[in-house]
């Protein structure tokens, strides 16, 4: 073995040293002498050796968010949360490990065990469960825990190159358990109809653990558990009816009620499904090629019955349009009918009450006239005494203008003249 020559000095790990050597502060090394006795010294402080041998003790270090487990020579472990310091000792220790503690956001849990135990003189041991809900930052106990680790269904790779959701055991491990609702991606695959079509459901399940000491006790894959009750309960749905019926039902795979066996399945694995989404499904070349097909002729002839019924309906607006038109045409005509007879009414009204105006004064200018002249035949027969024969004679004669008179005279003073008149 090497021995330093320095004296006073610093020592060197693991060499032999002679004289007097200062360990620093913060600094712990073991001394072992030429008998074999190993003693501890901490810094800061002063060794005097003849011929011993130093050796500097590593320091394992935890901040607050670790923590060291101890392993000792005697097979037992601890373990000492951190912050913490140590040094290690070669005599008694075989390893100290820094391990990071377990971080646990909110709505994440853990599952522990640990062994316990029990009795007199503690040689019974007795295994105990528990489990750690966040937010925390978890950090063991004692040695002797671990924690489960859960190996699930999960996501198959191989279905992506179909567009296929599809699940593979094993796929999904994990420590921490998501106690916030989730989801996940299932479609069911070969599933035939009443007339033996073959299709592939897609779906979309919503659940939430509730308990998860129910589901401990209950099963090692509620994934697997989900996978094969929503399986059975989309093969009865579409057994049940064929592929036109399935078309025309395919909404109720939305309504929760259709899958009972889920239900009753998650409810007995402390698990809830809220909601499951269908998703559409697919069918094979074939029978794709033949429903697209059909959905092409449809789409067309209902372009086509779309066309002609928006034709039809322009024809009707224009023959709507060209009624209302000829309407108010003639209701422009028997309005102005209207208007004209009413000016007509009015002029005929107006002449009429001219001519009655002028038929009064004619009237009255007549009766005046009669008047006057009757006056005028009382006054000339009062004056010249005449009778009334003589009186009608002159009046005859007035009204009749003859066309050769002849009268005749006598000679005699009571003589009446003759006259004979001739049309």
């Amino acid at each position: 073995m090497p021995v330093s020559p320095l004296c006073g000095g610093i020592p060197e790990d693991g060499a032999a040293h002679l004289g007097f050597f200062v360990i620093p502060q913060g600094e712990q090394w073991s001394m072992t002498a030429s008998d074999g006795l190993v003693s501890v010294h901490d810094g800061p402080c002063t060794l005097r050796c003849l011929g011993a041998v130093l050796a500097k003790r590593r320091a394992v270090i935890a901040n607050e968010s670790e923590y060291l487990e101890m392993r000792f020579m005697d097979g037992h472990s601890e373990i000492v949360p951190g912050p913490a310091c140590l040094f290690e000792d070669p005599l008694q220790h075989k390893q100290i490990v820094v391990k990071p503690a377990t971080s646990l956001k909110n709505n994440e849990a853990l599952v522990i065990y640990s062994e316990t135990s029990v009795g007199k003189g503690g040689g019974d041991k007795q295994v105990r469960r528990e489990v750690v809900r966040g937010p925390l930052l978890y950090k063991p106990k004692l040695a002797s825990e671990w924690t489960h680790h859960f190996s699930w269904h999960g996501h198959d790779p191989s279905g992506d190159q179909l567009q296929l959701a599809r699940k593979r055991p094993h796929a999904l491990k994990f420590e921490k358990l998501q106690l916030a609702p989730s989801s996940t991606y299932f479609d069911v695959e070969n599933v035939r109809s009443a007339d033996d079509a073959l299709l592939t459901v897609r779906l979309m399940i919503f659940f939430q653990l509730d308990s998860v000491e129910r589901m401990m006790d209950a099963t090692n894959d509620p994934i697997a558990d989900i996978v094969n009750s929503v399986s059975s309960d989309v093969i009865s749905f579409c057994a049940a009816r064929s592929f036109e019926q399935f078309k025309e039902n395919s909404e109720s795979l939305n309504q929760l009620g259709l899958y009972q066996n889920l239900t009753s399945t998650v409810a007995s694995r402390g698990l809830t499904v809220s909601k499951v989404v269908f998703r559409g499904y697919v069918a094979p070349s074939r029978l794709q090629k033949m429903h697209d097909d059909a959905i092409e002729k449809r789409t067309k002839l209902g372009l086509e019955r779309e066309s002609e019924v928006q034709e039809q309906r322009l024809i009707d607006e224009r023959l709507a349009k060209d009624e209302e038109r000829e309407k108010t045409k003639r209701q422009m005509e028997m309005a102005k009918a209207e208007h004209r007879a009413r000016l007509q009414r009015t002029d005929f009204e107006a002449s009429q009450r001219e001519m009655r105006e002028a038929a009064e004064q004619e009237t009255e200018a007549q009766r005046a006239k009669h008047d006057a002249e009757r006056a005028h035949y009382e006054a000339l027969r009062a004056g010249l005494q005449l009778a009334p024969a003589d009186v009608a004679a002159l009046l005859v004669a007035k009204a009749h203008v003859p066309a050769k008179l002849i009268q005749i005279t006598g000679g005699g003073a009571e003589a009446r003249p003759i006259v004979h008149v001739d049309q």
